[in-house]
């Protein structure tokens, strides 16, 4: 890194500090801090959720998709734009009426508070894990690129996102990801460029290239070997994919649901949702189009500061040795957005869901919930912490294991949201958490398949995860309700 890089990174974390500060100013009430007065305008929620969407390993991951494969990634926004309209057609609206300080707080008007808590509960320790990891992996690039320590690395980006969003609360939340939201797309737009730039062959041969060798491909409906049910690939298992995921994660995740809740009107958290489902199409298409050009310039260039088929760290080690200073700090800068945006969305939900669902009727005090926001900042750290400690051998599996852990939850809670909205018989409290309880074992068992029954390979592939999960959680939950 040279001296203009950490400029450019010192002027961003002081432009996320003075926007957290400024959205500060006229915040006397706990309530106001966690939901921004209820006055988000549309389309700063917007940005806010997609720069929510894209974390540190989209702004890796992608690419890398791109990079070893093609284009069929694309066809997730496809199932995640259906499920989009589907929210703002029969949830979101329905949330916003209702006036939830939480999402959960849904099920505890429907259903009863032993359903409310359970699920804020699942939403509270799967998310802080999810997150505090996501803090390791960005906190482990940034100290490979600067020199930091590690340990150092999880604490700066720890304390910066803790500090704008106890300044700020969701208010900052939305504000800073306008923000960061235009860095990360910037910071891609420009490696993407600049990639182009170097490798030196006109725009037409590229895609020529590209096309022949099947890298542009967008949709396919050949399953392949892995059949229907194993595969991810095909367009249908894919829209289903990304449609169930999409109901989880905008319909019952509070980390995403808050944008929505909180917008000056109805009407405007329907366009939130479907305004977020259409342009994800531009922003997943750009880090496809990185990735395509990574895998050009590889054809054409040889880099002998680092290995081609290093494929998880091929656009991080592109941004360290092929990018010029300056560029290369304004597209770690964007990295660092990515990471840092979900974090302060994380502080704040986790926050709200303690305050609305966990412990209500305590006082909702401005000085209470920013030392809530304080204490899930150092949780938030002490799993980075634990994941740089747990270095061994099975480090990357328990990894992915973590960065599931939302996944493994979705479906038992999407399964009591659908029984309180869609279900004349709704359950009773108990009911619908042993449903609840239902869907996350079968999450569980869904997930560790391989381990569990000594497959060589799934026999399901993720995107069945959470509607086989969701229906149990819902035929428990409705099913016992009938025998009483």
């Amino acid at each position: 890194m040279r001296t203009l890089d950490w400029v450019i990174l010192l002027a961003y974390g002081a432009l996320l500090i003075l926007i957290g500060w400024r959205a500060s100013r006229g915040q006397r009430t706990g309530e106001g801090h966690l939901r921004a007065d209820r006055a988000l305008p549309a389309w700063a929620a917007i940005f806010s959720v997609l720069a929510t969407e894209v974390s540190a390993a989209t702004y890796i991951g992608v690419p890398e998709s791109a990079y070893v494969g093609d284009w069929t990634y694309l066809q997730f926004a496809i199932g995640a734009l259906i499920g989009k309209w589907a929210l703002s057609v029969w949830f979101i609206r329905l949330y916003w009426r209702l006036n939830l300080h939480t999402v959960y707080g849904f099920l505890g008007q429907r259903i009863g508070p032993g359903a409310q808590r359970a699920s804020a509960l699942a939403f509270l320790v799967g998310r802080l894990i999810a997150s505090g990891v996501r803090l390791f992996i960005v906190a482990l690039a940034f100290s490979v690129v600067t020199g930091f320590s590690l340990h150092g690395a999880i604490v700066l980006m720890t304390v910066l996102s803790t500090v704008y969003t106890l300044l700020g609360g969701l208010k900052a939340v939305v504000w800073t990801d306008v923000a960061q939201g235009t860095i990360f797309a910037l910071g891609a737009t420009v490696a993407l460029a600049v990639g182009l730039a170097k490798l030196g062959l006109p725009i037409g041969q590229v895609l020529s290239e590209a096309w022949e060798a099947g890298k542009l491909q967008v949709l396919a409906l050949d399953p392949g070997p892995a059949g229907w049910l194993a595969s991810v690939r095909p367009l249908p298992v894919a829209v289903l994919g990304g449609f169930f995921l999409t109901l989880a994660t905008h319909g019952t995740d509070q980390e995403n649901v808050q944008h929505m809740l909180n917008t000056r009107s109805e009407r405007s958290s329907g366009r939130t949702v479907v305004g977020s489902g259409f342009l994800t199409f531009p922003i997943v298409a750009l880090f496809l189009a990185v990735g395509t050009m990574l895998w050009a310039f590889h054809q054409h260039v040889r880099v002998a500061a680092y290995p081609s088929d290093d494929t998880k760290r091929i656009f991080p080690n592109f941004i360290m040795h092929v990018l010029p200073p300056g560029v290369r700090g304004l597209v770690f800068a964007g990295l660092f957005a990515a990471a840092i945006s979900s974090l302060g969305a994380t502080l704040n939900s986790t926050t709200a869901a303690w305050t609305s669902d966990l412990r209500p009727g305590r006082g909702g005090g401005l000085l209470r919930v920013r030392l809530i926001t304080v204490v899930f900042g150092a949780l938030l750290g002490l799993v980075g912490f634990l994941f740089a400690w747990y270095t061994g051998d099975k480090a990357e599996q328990l990894i992915q294991i973590a960065l599931s852990a939302m996944t493994i939850l979705y479906g038992g809670i999407l399964g009591g949201f659908l029984v309180a909205l869609l279900s004349h018989r709704r359950g009773s409290d108990r009911s619908v958490m042993l449903g609840m309880a239902a869907g996350v074992a079968a999450g569980a068992v869904l997930f560790f398949q391989e381990e569990l029954f000594g497959l060589e390979r799934k026999l399901l592939g993720w995107p069945w995860f959470i509607p086989i999960s969701a229906a149990l959680a819902v035929l428990v939950a409705i099913t016992r309700r009938r025998r009483r």
